[in-house]
């Protein structure tokens, strides 16, 4: 684009001619959101970041929730149930699962192992 005295001020690309037609478009070198990050592994169990919030995490692994939580993240649920910043190694049964933290940095839990305590066929899913 050229302003009236022949400068550039801009390009103009296909892009953004697309988003001005179509509005915000995903953009394809987007990151994945780092919260969401979760991976089963080879075990039956999962390890996920310690910011995913529990409304995401339930949709992988069936815990059993607090309508009336003040946290919403599983490093939350975590300090919840030991009323205090857990230490790497530390362990906490909730439901049919034992969440132990793997990775903690300045205070915050980075990374959380998922055990299932009984085989996931045994276990009750809701529909």
């Amino acid at each position: 684009m050229v302003d009236e005295f022949g400068s550039v001020e801009g390009l103009v690309t296909l892009s953004d001619v697309m988003e001005t037609i179509a509005g915000n478009l995903p953009n394809e070198v987007d990151e994945i959101d780092a919260r969401h990050d979760i991976q089963k592994n080879a075990d039956g169990s999962w390890t996920a970041n310690g910011h995913m919030p529990l409304e995401d995490l339930v949709q992988y692994v069936p815990l059993p929730l607090d309508e009336k939580r003040e946290y919403h993240t599983i490093a939350g649920l975590l300090m919840e149930y030991l009323q205090r910043i857990p230490q790497p190694g530390e362990e906490v049964q909730v439901g049919d699962y034992m969440l132990k933290t793997l990775q903690i940095e300045n205070h915050r839990v980075q990374k959380v192992q998922l055990i299932p305590l009984r085989d996931e066929d045994e276990m009750d899913f809701e529909v």
